[in-house]
């Protein structure tokens, strides 16, 4: 079984003013260490020929930090890249040092271990989804949305203006994914205790379910229910919480898997195309994605309905809350 939810065709997004300031940051970074290797240096040798640390290297690199203009001017000098090259350097460092478009108005309702994904899901060529208890955040409606924001604040909070930033900041985060031109291929996965699991009145539910039927023809989202009699839905899947696997397509960034639990997330990046010595163990960090990626797989060869039946689903769940 291969371990791409979505095997990726398409090119990575053209490098531009578009990008994101964190998928520029990587993309600064990767480009810096594949010069660097190119010319057979070491971190530690670039480090001393640009009088920095070998940490603003690695920072550099890892995009660990916002890059300093002149830290990157020093680097081009000495590694000497082609103009195509140098200019596409230029562009990605411009962009890297702008900020993100939450940190200035929702910058107070942004936690900081969603700034990732935020900063990255709007540069995906597809998504993969899934979440055991709620509607995901990209398909909710503002009435959904409403209700999860208000029961995850204290009372006194309700008539300020914290419920109105955050809905805000939810159909900010809809339109750069979902409503730019070229949007990602999206494979949306809930468990099925999603369509009875009410968040709000029965109007709101009805006008989420009609949502979700009309999104689910859309060429370019697949909606699909873990059904509650598949075994999987008794095991790993139900204790998983909400996943994410992003890719970013042939020359881009390297994919990823996002694990949410309460209040805190992890990030599983797809480990460097490299020849494994199959007398080695792989890595923990190889482990760690390869484990997610295959839960993931597993939900939807074992545990979903198709999507034409997951369409059934949804119009049933509409004559319920009719």
């Amino acid at each position: 079984m291969s371990s791409d939810l979505n095997p990726v065709v398409r090119l990575a997004r053209s490098t531009g003013p578009d990008w994101t300031k964190t998928a520029a940051n990587i993309m600064l970074g990767r480009t810096v260490r594949e010069l660097r290797e190119k010319s057979g240096l070491t971190q530690k040798s670039l480090a001393q020929a640009i009088h920095v640390s070998v940490s603003t290297i690695n920072r550099l690199e890892t995009a660990e930090a916002t890059p300093m203009r002149r830290t990157v001017d020093a680097v081009i000098n000495v590694l000497e890249p082609d103009t195509d090259t140098r200019d596409t350097l230029s562009v990605l460092l411009s962009r890297a040092m702008e900020p993100e478009w939450f940190q200035h108005r929702f910058s107070d309702c942004t936690p900081e271990y969603l700034h990732r994904l935020l900063g990255l899901e709007s540069m995906a060529i597809t998504i993969t989804t899934y979440d055991v208890r709620l509607v995901p955040g990209l398909l909710q409606t503002p009435g959904y949305t409403e209700h999860i924001i208000r029961t995850g604040l204290h009372l006194s909070e309700w008539d300020g203006p914290e419920v109105e930033l955050r809905l805000a900041q939810r159909r900010e985060r809809q339109l750069r994914v979902l409503g730019q031109p070229d949007p990602p291929q999206c494979v949306v996965v809930m468990d099925q205790s999603v369509l009875v699991r009410k968040a709000g009145t029965k109007n709101v539910m009805r006008e989420q379910m009609t949502y979700l039927r009309e999104m689910s023809d859309l060429p370019h989202i697949t909606i699909r229910f873990v059904l509650s009699s598949r075994m999987i839905a008794g095991n790993a899947a139900a204790m998983a919480g909400s996943m994410a696997q992003l890719e970013f397509g042939r020359g881009g960034l390297p994919g990823f898997v996002y694990a949410e639990q309460y209040e805190k997330a992890d990030y599983f990046t797809r480990p460097a195309p490299k020849r494994r010595d199959p007398n080695k163990p792989p890595t923990p960090r190889q482990n760690d994605y390869e484990r997610h990626l295959q839960l993931l797989l597993r939900i939807q060869g074992e545990g979903c309905a198709s999507p034409a039946k997951s369409r059934l689903m949804l119009d049933k769940a509409i004559k319920r809350y009719s």
